[in-house]
């Protein structure tokens, strides 16, 4: 019989491909992927996250792109495994490369039920799986692949419910037909054929994620692989709020400065103490003239800057004494009231460290900033140094002559709230709320 010239290119090329795979024997062959998206309890992608996917014996690193997917490439191989139990073996099937028939032996050390599936390398089904009862001893099963496009499939076969092989057939036209005689097979049967962990069949144990956002979320019970890949689809991890710019007010200009915002548990609050208005001299009151009046510390400017002003409360409040007045805060916020300085230090466990810059305090009252509130060390308008104190108006009088605020210690981590008044004439830094 003759054959055209590109079917025999084509047929050398195969022969050189199937040398090549028996040379590997049990190298790899087929890569698998494991592809999904992070989104935050509102649907929003999470980007720059480090994923790390655990399936024994192995684990994948990946990150998330910008949109919050992420991609797993080159999971699992399949690949030859240990050895099945005494009593037990599969044979390679033979022929191979077959036309369009090819035959594989199984011996049972009693008798059982045996499943083959047969599957391309995309992981489709493409031939009705086979399930039979067979007795103890060697018995066979003839595999039949008529109509199928020349190429490497995977036989997946099911031992008594308990152990899972994976054989690789190659479908290739013009290769040798099955004898279908019922001899003896006429070669070794292959015991070292148990794929625990086939393409087919792949457990990933956890999905671990970490990132600027969170410290650590893992995901178990996820589904296993079967084919070439597994789409999770979106997995919701809840970002804590709290440190994070205020949903739709990341940042506000007021007088010409800009100042952004952070969240703290339901509070949107200035991230920066307010610097708004013109300076008077530390010996000098402010007075109700229309004209926002400030104390700079030590009378210099570049401290408004950095620091803040520091202001008398009837300036903050603007000679006003309803609790949660605007004063001199922008639009659409006020002066905390002391009940919302309780629900802040509730919000971050009554640890004042927490609400404090980095590189601020000393000794029990290191600045952590898990909450991103950033106090720096303002001092007050009576203070003797920068380095002391910090302490913010609120705008619940106790009397007349003082009203309570919110003071932070330098060196512990307490948060002075209950009996902590000072006289309205002080001058300390102002956070405005959001309404």
């Amino acid at each position: 019989m003759k054959y055209s010239k590109s079917f025999n290119r084509y047929y050398v090329f195969m022969k050189r491909l199937l040398l090549v795979l028996f040379l590997f024997g049990s190298e790899a062959l087929f890569a698998q992927t494991v592809n999904g998206k992070l989104v935050d309890q509102k649907g929003i992608g999470l980007a720059e996250m480090q994923l790390k996917l655990y399936s024994s014996p192995y684990n994948y690193s990946t990150n998330s792109d910008s949109y919050g997917s992420f991609t797993f490439n080159n999971i699992t191989d399949v690949k030859e495994g240990s050895q099945l139990p005494t009593g037990y073996a599969v044979s390679n099937n033979f022929p191979n490369p077959f036309n369009p028939k090819t035959r594989i032996y199984i011996t049972l050390p009693n008798s059982g039920n045996v499943r083959v599936e047969v599957f391309n390398i995309l992981g489709q089904k493409v031939r009705d799986e086979v399930e039979r009862t067979f007795s103890a001893g060697t018995n066979l099963i003839d595999l039949e692949l008529n109509g199928l496009p020349n190429g490497m499939y995977l036989a997946n076969i099911n031992l008594d419910g308990r152990y899972s092989v994976t054989k690789k057939l190659m479908l290739l036209y013009g290769s040798q037909h099955l004898n279908t005689g019922s001899g003896s097979p006429s070669f070794q049967m292959n015991t070292s054929t148990l794929s625990i962990s086939s393409m087919l069949d792949t457990k990933i144990d956890s999905l671990v994620i970490t990132g600027a956002y969170i410290a650590k979320k893992v995901f178990m019970g996820l589904p296993n692989m079967v084919g070439s890949s597994l789409d999770l689809g979106n997995l919701v991890i809840d970002i804590p709020t709290t440190g994070m710019p205020c949903e739709g007010t990341p940042t506000i200009t007021y007088g010409g400065k800009t100042y952004n915002t952070v969240q703290i548990g339901t509070q949107c609050w200035l991230k920066e103490n307010l610097d708004i208005g013109s300076m008077i001299l530390l010996n000098q009151d402010a007075t109700n003239n229309s004209v926002i009046e400030k104390w700079c510390y030590n009378n210099d400017t570049s401290n408004c800057t950095k620091y803040g002003g520091l202001y008398q409360w009837n300036e903050v409040m603007q000679y006003v004494t309803t609790p949660g007045a605007q004063g001199i805060c922008p639009s659409g916020w006020h002066i905390p009231t002391l009940e919302e300085y309780s629900t802040l230090a509730l919000a971050v466990n009554n640890d004042g460290n927490t609400l404090k810059a980095i590189g601020q305090g000393t000794e029990n009252g290191v600045g952590t900033n898990t909450s991103g509130f950033s106090a720096l060390e303002a001092g007050w308008s009576s203070g003797p140094t920068l380095s002391t104190n910090t302490d913010f108006w609120s705008s619940t009088e106790y009397n007349s002559d003082n009203v309570y605020h919110m003071g932070l210690s330098y060196a512990t981590n307490f948060i002075y709230l209950a009996d902590n008044y000072k006289s309205k004439k002080f001058g300390f830094s102002v956070r405005c709320v959001k309404d």
